[in-house]
């Protein structure tokens, strides 16, 4: 069993707070020259480009772009083994989808998307919404598939009415793609899926290629050269976010349960060495208890082999990112946590109202002793593509905000444009743009 280091320290002022949220994770200059170095050949030369970059970061060979996409057969086949092979998980899949699907549907609803308003004689104002056409989701793959991610980008998407939805996802040295996967990309009706991963991935679907055609937006998490191949190619076509480690909040008072508070801290540091987990108990006491609880719970998490690079994973990460703090002031706790702006948020209180009414900054809100982080990332429905790094101060979940874009609508007469224009007038002389205010009165001439 390896040492866990977690301390416990008194919080007494939110200044005690800053030297725990650093967010420089130290990229190195050469990560992002490679990643801009991969963007701009695959500007230049497409396709080839991408034949290239798949033989030497996947292992695989394509030969060429035929060998890189997934065509019907190949979705329709994968979609058959993976209905045989894993009844349990379909099913659970099945369950996640209706519960993503009714929260979406509501989301898209619950507002007033497109609308028109009189505001005055002669005038209209109003605002049109109108879902995205063409747009790239990007699923990390190769050993590892993740249903959950597939379900969370696509779903918003296919219920805001995205006319075009593409895939792409690493393939596994033998070019092909996970049989879940394809599963879901047949039952979601997306039939575009391309065996590219990577940066690689990214710029094609940013700038197009001679096989893939140009997006409008790119969504979902990756690595760090996905992330900065985002970065890299946003202004040309929209993006999601920009993803950085996971973490965890979890404000308790003395009621919470010590081991459910342990679990869920030590669920968030499994993803990544990076992961932060920060606990703000009502007392030291409660604080203590928790980090037995995270001590014993290690023992029998790392007993089992098959569980061993999670455990290192997490060790690693609470290690260096867990940080405990205490004080019996709950105002405070919600101060902090709002300074934090944490990606997912745990209230273990018992007047949860009440602290909820004090957040300002949280990407995702999970309530009470039952329900964990992992609610929302599997079943629950709301979204699990949250803002990172306390990002929460200014960004929200991915929904289905995130692929419609709105268009304001403005409709004068005659009658009402006369009664306005001397203001227009003066406004634009005053800021020198005289063809402007000649736009109006000259109409009137």
């Amino acid at each position: 069993m390896k040492d866990i280091s977690i301390k416990v320290k008194s919080l007494d002022s939110l200044e005690e707070l800053k030297p725990y949220l650093k967010k420089d994770h130290g990229i190195a200059q050469k990560t992002i020259s490679d990643v801009d170095s991969i963007v701009e050949e695959v500007r230049l030369k497409g396709d080839m480009a991408l034949i290239r970059y798949t033989r030497e970061f996947d292992g695989y060979d394509p030969g060429d772009m035929d060998m890189l996409s997934a065509d019907s057969a190949e979705i329709e086949e994968a979609a058959l083994r993976a209905e045989k092979n894993m009844p349990v998980l379909i099913d659970a899949i099945k369950a996640s989808r209706k519960n993503i699907e009714r929260y979406h549907r509501m989301q898209l609803e619950s507002q007033k998307n497109s609308w028109m308003i009189s505001s005055g004689p002669g005038k209209e104002l109003g605002q049109r919404s109108i879902a995205l056409q063409r747009v790239g989701l990007y699923i990390p793959g190769g050993r590892y598939v993740y249903p959950s991610t597939v379900l969370m980008t696509a779903i918003p998407a296919i219920i805001a009415g995205v006319d075009e939805i593409i895939i792409c996802s690493p393939p596994g040295t033998d070019g092909k793609l996970n049989d879940i996967l394809l599963y879901l990309c047949r039952d979601l009706g997306i039939s575009e899926v391309y065996k590219i991963g990577g940066a690689q991935a990214v710029a094609a679907m940013a700038y197009g290629t001679g096989t893939i055609k140009r997006v409008d937006k790119i969504a979902g998490p990756g690595n760090i050269y996905v992330t900065l191949a985002k970065k890299a190619v946003y202004g040309l076509v929209g993006i999601d976010s920009l993803a950085g480690p996971s973490d965890i909040t979890i404000i308790a008072d003395d009621g919470a349960k010590a081991d459910f508070i342990a679990l869920d801290l030590v669920a968030q540091a499994e993803h990544d060495p990076l992961s932060r987990s920060i606990l703000l108990a009502g007392s030291r006491k409660k604080a203590k208890e928790v980090v037995e609880s995270i001590d014993k719970y290690l023992e029998e998490f790392g007993s089992d082999s098959r569980q061993k690079n999670n455990f290192e994973i997490a060790v690693s990460a609470l290690n260096n990112n867990c940080n405990i703090f205490y004080s019996g002031d709950m105002d405070l706790l919600v101060k902090a946590s709002n300074i934090i702006a944490p990606e997912h948020l745990e209230i273990m209180v018992d007047d949860y109202e009440y602290i909820l009414k004090g957040i300002k900054n949280a990407g995702a809100i999970f309530i009470g002793d039952y329900t964990p982080v992992a609610v929302g990332d599997y079943i629950g429905g709301t979204n699990h593509v949250i803002p990172t790094g306390g990002n929460a101060r200014f960004a929200s979940s991915l929904s289905v905000n995130d692929f419609l874009k709105k268009s304001s609508i403005c409709l004068y007469n005659r009658d009402a444009l006369e009664k306005e224009r001397k203001y227009i007038a003066n406004m634009a002389d005053f800021e020198g743009l005289y063809a402007h205010r000649d736009s109006v009165n000259k109409r009137f001439e």
